[in-house]
């Protein structure tokens, strides 16, 4: 017995130090890729150089060569990483959206004083989000920011953009086609201008609620026919 365990004491201590090593290697590369998307929110893409992402990191700078080949595989394995993470929020949200408007019949959203009772409700969910995407994760709302405008002249990147706003697109649509089933990507693309609008002026300096309010519960009114008859009726049910 006892020779048995002091023979393996070798091979128990080169184990942990392999699986240790294995540990800081994924914490030193997460540190450059959380590295490189605080260099992209305070000065754009074009910011990103393994030397600026070390000295943001605090690590050695041979390192971010080590684990990344070239600045368009750190950029995009950053923005791989960003979208991983919010993609959870934003499923959430739009769970919530989807939850208020089947708590309807196909009916009952004919009428259009439900309709205006949900928007308004809409409105505030959408409102609710953005508000905390743009105090509590600002940074990220800039980094999705700049990757949109620098995706204008870099294919690659804009590969990776419209892998990000894809899934968006498609909730868009599916919402939009509740009250829209002739068009909804028309009505999808125009909800997206709006909320991508309401972003870019909130970081350029102070929106109050009371304005994203108004304009996201104006694009949704379009959306949801509140400003039009409902689609193939002669007369909309108002009781």
């Amino acid at each position: 017995m006892g020779m048995t365990s002091v023979s393996n004491q070798p091979f128990s201590a080169r184990s942990e130090r392999k699986v240790e090593h294995q540990r800081r290697g994924r914490r030193t590369r997460q540190a450059i890729l959380d590295a490189t998307l605080e260099v992209i929110a305070e000065g754009g893409v074009r910011a990103v150089t393994h030397r600026a992402v070390a000295a943001k990191a605090g690590v050695n700078l041979s390192l971010t060569t080590y684990y990344f080949s070239d600045i368009f595989d750190l950029v995009s394995s950053a923005f791989d990483d960003f979208m991983l993470k919010g993609r959870a929020r934003v499923e959430q949200a739009w769970a919530e959206v989807f939850a208020s408007v089947y708590r309807y019949s196909a009916q009952q959203r004919r009428r259009k004083a439900v309709r205006e009772s949900l928007r308004r409700e809409l409105t505030n969910i959408g409102v609710d989000f953005l508000q905390h995407e743009l105090t509590t994760r600002r940074a990220g709302t800039m980094v999705e920011h700049h990757f949109y405008f620098e995706a204008l002249h870099d294919p690659r990147l804009r590969e990776l953009y419209d892998a990000w706003h894809q899934p968006m697109f498609e909730q868009m649509t599916r919402f939009a086609a509740v009250f829209n089933r002739q068009t909804p990507e028309v009505d999808a693309e125009l909800l997206i201008g709006t909320i991508f609008r309401i972003e870019h002026r909130a970081l350029a300096e102070p929106v109050d609620r009371a304005e994203m309010v108004a304009m996201l519960g104006r694009a949704l009114g379009w959306i949801m026919h509140l400003n039009s008859p409902w689609p193939n009726s002669k007369e909309e049910e108002t009781s």
